[in-house]
């Protein structure tokens, strides 16, 4: 009987230590989740000024592409004006140039860091979805680890969008 009652005491002690320390790292794992949240809206929010920025920049102005209450919109349409990106890394480099001059592409170099800006910012929706299915779950760990993981397309997407924008300004 005594190691019965041992046993309780002990597994109840268990479950109170367990109930105690686990609700703060639960809490600061949804934290973690909800902060990278916020991050990722933040980097979008620069992509988005960078995108409306370089545009200008790298498709001539006759073709309506720049649109900058659609900046996501405005990324896609210069991918889809500039073509397929297999077909243009066949060509040399006066083929390329001359092949996007004809497609009404203004800078060779920056447009095509900002096709791989494109790319980038494409591989982060699956992760953000990923995410909010873990939230919704209650998941904070994995919800934060997909978050995380989308933030590294984010910040590969800004790179490559921060090289198209000094190429195109000359720098």
């Amino acid at each position: 009987m005594r190691n019965i009652v041992k046993t309780i005491l002990h597994s109840g002690l268990g479950v109170l230590l367990v109930c105690t320390f686990a609700a703060p790292v639960w809490a600061d794992a949804k934290a973690n989740y909800e902060e990278k949240v916020k991050v990722n809206d933040q980097t979008i929010g620069v992509i988005a000024g960078v995108i409306n920025y370089v545009c200008p920049k790298l498709v001539d102005p006759s073709l309506g592409i720049c649109n900058p209450k659609d900046p996501v919109g405005t990324a896609v349409a210069i991918q889809k004006q500039m073509g397929d990106l297999e077909e243009l890394d066949e060509l040399d480099s006066d083929e390329l140039e001359e092949e996007l001059s004809d497609r009404k592409i203004l800078h060779v170099d920056a447009s095509m860091q900002f096709f791989d800006a494109v790319e980038q910012f494409k591989g982060h929706f699956p992760y953000r979805e990923a995410a909010r299915k873990a939230a919704a779950a209650g998941d904070w760990d994995d919800a934060f680890l997909n978050e995380e993981m989308a933030w590294q397309y984010l910040v590969k997407c800004a790179s490559r969008g921060i090289f198209a924008k000094k190429m195109a300004d000359g720098e």
